[in-house]
């Protein structure tokens, strides 16, 4: 639930993501072991498209996920 930060490495994406809910599986099954957050949160920052036309984010509301699995 801490702040994430999402950056590319040409300077067009910097993004911050808030989180405010945390959609929570696992599964642990004989050989399987998945465990998965779904964030929902709010981004912030900026976009710049492919023609260079920065985007500005103001509290978009969107989602993120981490996942961790071993088959």
């Amino acid at each position: 639930m801490k702040p994430w930060k999402f950056l590319d490495n040409q300077g067009r994406l910097d993004l911050d993501f808030i989180p405010f809910k945390d959609r929570y599986t696992a599964t642990r099954l004989l050989l399987i072991d998945s465990q998965v957050h779904q964030l929902f949160g709010r981004y912030t920052g900026k976009i710049v498209d492919d023609n260079g036309q920065r985007i500005q984010l103001d509290g978009l509301i969107g989602f993120a996920e981490e996942h961790h699995a071993r088959w």
